[in-house]
């Protein structure tokens, strides 16, 4: 049986245009747990699109494990310096428990609701001069005029990155997630020189901690012991990308996708202009809608059966969160931006288990107080274009989307 021949996880082009939810459905309507082709470099796996079967690996530490690789790579990813792959290897999002919760626990209270309450004033700052720069202008872009600088500067503030340095987190974020992209990795070699110097930058910053400690996470990064030894350089690097990637990626994403998706259901938008109360408790529609990730992966530590599929030991699982949270047994018509909708609490946008997002009380805090401001200072945009998007299969990253504002 062929199944979207046009479709392939291993290739970013599949992605070209975002979600593409007509493949997905054909998989799960004809082949939900889908044996996916491997290539040269890659074995073959499955691929899963029914929102329950996601769920079910996710939250089954019995007999998946994520360290092995938490993501399905592009051929060219695999083949990048061996130096990158020791260090992605220690992401959280690549362990399992025990260790993971012991490395989460590091920086966890930092991201609880009486942390992040003193950064709300200093956000909102943030969000103040953003729609003040934007008073008065015709057409902008959304991803780096708009999407881009609060998120940016609240991960930065958090981390402790200085103000001077916000410009290359921007660069940094790029960097990581556009790695397939010729934009900005033209070659394999440019590609690994601009994550070397994510590494180096904080090496760099933890150094800096170490001698001189603040209140920041890079202090309790770089002072941090697990099991009563302090983490390696790996894993202090680790550290350092993982979060200054996914603290503001996909917070711009969400970010830009909210714009996106309400300047294409009008109707909808028109809800939160007139009852900006409503904002907060939309977004896990616009998020089960937008969904900011395309995938992530588990492997089979032993055989075991998966929506009535045998999975053999080693074989790896892909859960492609957009097709998931658009799961017609789950979402009615759900291709349907609907903001009044029930049960979109339920999306899949953050992950389930132990790597449920560390940031998401953030990402949701910053996605309300931007739109708020946005919708009441600018009402009436409208598109100006279509977006484009960053050559990846791991995340619905925008490069570019041009609004006018007023019109």
């Amino acid at each position: 049986m062929e199944i979207a021949p046009d479709f392939s996880l291993i290739n970013p082009d599949s992605f070209r245009n975002g979600h593409p939810h007509d493949a997905y459905d054909q998989m799960r309507s004809e082949a939900p747990v889908w044996r996916h082709p491997g290539s040269e470099k890659q074995p073959a796996f499955w691929a899963l699109t029914r929102f329950d079967d996601i769920r079910s690996v996710s939250l089954d530490a019995e007999n998946f494990t994520s360290a092995l690789g938490f993501r399905i790579p592009t051929d060219s990813f695999s083949s990048m310096d061996p130096e990158i792959g020791k260090v992605l290897s220690r992401f959280m999002l690549a362990m399992d428990n025990p260790e993971h919760n012991d490395f989460r626990q590091i920086v966890a209270s930092a991201f609880m609701p009486s942390a992040l309450g003193k950064f709300e004033a200093r956000i909102r700052t943030s969000v103040e001069a953003l729609i003040a720069s934007l008073q008065g202008r015709g057409e902008v872009d959304v991803v780096t005029e708009v999407a881009a600088i609060v998120p940016i500067k609240t991960v930065c503030a958090i981390m402790g990155v200085p103000e001077e340095d916000e410009w290359r987190v921007f660069e940094f974020t790029n960097a990581v997630f556009g790695a397939d992209d010729p934009d900005y990795s033209p070659t394999l070699a440019e590609a690994n020189e601009r994550y070397m110097a994510i590494f180096d930058y904080g090496w760099d910053l933890l150094e800096r901690r170490r001698r001189h400690p603040q209140d920041d996470l890079m202090t309790r990064v770089a002072h941090a012991t697990v099991g009563g030894r302090p983490l390696t350089e790996i894993e202090q690097k680790s550290f350092f990308s993982n979060m200054i990637a996914a603290g503001n990626e996909t917070t711009r994403s969400s970010l830009g996708g909210a714009i996106w998706a309400l300047a294409k259901y009008p109707d909808q938008r028109q809800l939160l202009v007139n009852d900006p109360q409503m904002i907060a408790r939309s977004l896990t529609e616009i998020l089960r809608w937008f969904s900011p990730v395309y995938q992530m992966a588990r492997t089979a530590k032993r055989d075991v059966e998966v929506g009535g599929t045998l999975v053999r030991q080693g074989e790896r699982v892909a859960m492609l969160y957009g097709a998931g949270n658009h799961d017609p047994e789950v979402i009615a018509d759900p291709h349907r931006l609907d903001l009044h909708r029930e049960g979109a609490s339920r999306h899949l946008t953050f992950g389930y288990g132990v790597h449920h997002c560390l940031g998401s009380r953030l990402a949701l805090m910053q996605l309300k107080l931007i739109l708020e401001a946005f919708l009441g200072a600018f009402p009436g945009y409208e598109l100006a274009g279509e977006p484009s998007y960053i050559r990846s299969n791991l995340v619905r990253a925008m490069k570019a989307m041009p609004i006018r504002l007023n019109g």
